[in-house]
């Protein structure tokens, strides 16, 4: 993954554009758990969405920031879980990575509660 890539692209969307693209990465994880073929990419997909929210923090409103920052947390803990047993972490991941995709989107005002 090029991440300095990645920080330019995203450092140039305002930050109601980067929670969407963060909720897109997180729903594409909750799929790709469940398919032999894009599996692989679970891992580099949580990276992305912590490194989304990590550079979020200088102009997301803090209310949002304090919802983001325990968000990030649970996806690097996520992350380890899948790479130490993907079939015990795959239910877990998938309905928390779907609920974080969800509540992402109603943060950025793109969703509803």
């Amino acid at each position: 993954m090029d991440w300095e890539r990645l920080r330019v692209r995203y450092s140039q969307l305002a930050w109601q554009q980067r929670l969407g693209n963060l909720a897109s990465t997180l729903a594409r994880a909750a799929t790709a758990t469940s398919n032999p073929r894009t599996a692989a990419s679970v891992p580099d997909l949580l990276r992305e969405g912590m490194w989304v929210i990590e550079l979020s923090k200088d102009d997301t409103p803090l209310e949002t920031l304090t919802e983001l920052a325990p968000m990030q947390r649970e996806l690097g803990l996520l992350r380890r879980a899948w790479e130490q047993n993907s079939d015990v972490a795959r239910p877990l991941l998938t309905f928390r990575a779907r609920a974080m995709s969800d509540r992402t989107l109603v943060l950025a005002g793109l969703g509803q509660v």
